[in-house]
């Protein structure tokens, strides 16, 4: 194994990472503005986005009373007076759309060196803006979690000890979670470790009543904080120079990207693509938006469909079977350069998870990696039409292997 490879393996293998608050991100980051928002994947003109991208900066624009309608939310995109950049380079992850404007509350997470990473707290499944609802009951949940919800978690955060978010994590694994599109058992463990200090807090009974009630029935509510540990994990493992290490997969809804340790910021980008979907009732292979969203950062940090065979409940919700899942995680093996020594998968007497993609073995091998991920409807405000196990095709992977060789020559 190269010096640089190993260099990254020992950077995701290494990295600690806590919950640092829960906020409004205008207090995390001055990466967002009145009319300047945040979204998933690589870059796009605003003139392109999907259906669901849009129907999140109406959502955007309505939460920050930009606009007073949705006709005049629509104005305001068509007429260009809303500019938008990529969570990552931010130092944030957005699931699906990943709208994040100055009001959206966000999870902060933290390495021991300082580096911060924050990602939008989840709403739940069904409406949502991230899956691009802007109706009013989503927008009023939004303030409900921005208002109530996320000052009463950063004070608990604050009247508790420092939560280690990678242990989270790596027992969400090992009861049964995957931590990407499985999170029951890791929400509930969330909410037990911060219910003293919700007690603490100053909140009346009826709002803690409401904190618990929503936390306790939203099953993906630890996504934002699995994901800002893996933002901030393999954002400590990236610029490492010859590097064939991916640091970021991320889908905007047109085209999938990819960055790798050695490369920087560069990305390389494919169409997204659909995968094989469980829809929901309904629901057909057009209505779906091809791949989005930021929180395949986990696949990137070693959980996700790689600890597949940890979750075996998750084949309910995004398709196959045991089999499937052992051959996913069986697949990604021979793509990884190592093993994670964090991320243990009890049905595989607790051998870690793959860990650490690498561009050079999917180049050699021509074969594709696996995320899962959730999917909305082409249309803006339509919300959350399935989940699926996605193959992401080869090509970005091959193009970074190549200008990774091709940088490593000139260098001698």
């Amino acid at each position: 194994m190269s010096d640089p490879t190993r260099a990254t393996l020992d950077a995701l293998n290494g990295t600690d990472v806590h919950l640092r608050r829960v906020c409004k991100a205008r207090d995390a980051t001055d990466q967002v503005g009145p009319r300047h928002f945040l979204h998933a994947g690589p870059p796009i003109a605003l003139a392109d986005i999907p259906g669901p991208m849009r129907g999140g900066i109406i959502a955007g624009l309505l939460l920050e009373k930009e606009a007073g309608s949705v006709a005049e939310a629509e104005a305001i995109i068509d007429h260009g007076e809303v500019s938008i950049s990529p969570c990552h380079d931010a130092g944030a992850v957005g699931a699906m759309a990943g709208i994040v404007t100055p009001g959206t509350p966000v999870v902060v997470a933290e390495t021991a060196g300082g580096l911060r990473t924050f990602s939008p707290l989840n709403e739940g499944i069904g409406g949502a803006m991230r899956y691009g609802s802007y109706d009013e009951v989503t927008l009023a949940r939004l303030r409900r979690l921005g208002d109530v919800l996320a000052p009463a978690l950063d004070e608990a955060v604050a009247n508790s000890e420092p939560l280690d978010l990678i242990a989270l994590v790596a027992e969400g694994l090992r009861r049964g979670d995957d931590c990407h599109n499985r999170l029951v058992a890791t929400s509930a463990a969330l909410l037990v470790t911060l219910t003293p200090g919700l007690l603490r807090s100053r909140l009346d009974r009826e709002d803690l009543a409401e904190v618990v009630a929503f936390v306790a029935g939203n099953g993906h509510f630890a996504l934002p904080f699995a994901i800002s540990a893996a933002k901030a994990v393999t954002l400590t493992a990236s610029g490492i120079a010859g590097s064939p290490i991916v640091t970021t997969m991320a889908g905007n809804g047109r085209e999938f990207g990819i960055r790798v340790s050695g490369l920087g910021d560069r990305w390389f980008t494919v169409p997204s693509p659909v995968g094989d979907p469980v829809l929901v009732e309904g629901a057909t292979l057009d209505d779906v938006t091809p791949t989005m969203g930021d929180s395949m950062i986990a696949e990137t940090a070693g959980f996700g469909a790689l600890a597949m065979t940890a979750a075996p409940a998750i084949m309910s919700f995004v398709g196959g079977d045991m089999a499937l899942a052992q051959g996913i995680t069986r697949r990604m093996r021979t793509l990884c350069a190592g093993t994670s020594e964090r991320f243990l998968i009890p049905a595989e007497d607790f051998l870690g998870t793959p860990l650490g993609i690498d561009v050079h073995r999917v180049r050699a091998l021509g074969v594709e990696p696996v995320i899962n991920n959730g999917l909305a409807h082409r249309e803006p405000g339509r919300g959350r039409v399935g989940a699926g196990i996605t193959s992401i095709p080869i090509e970005p992977f091959v193009a970074a292997s190549q200008a990774l060789t091709e940088e490593t020559e000139r260098r001698g």
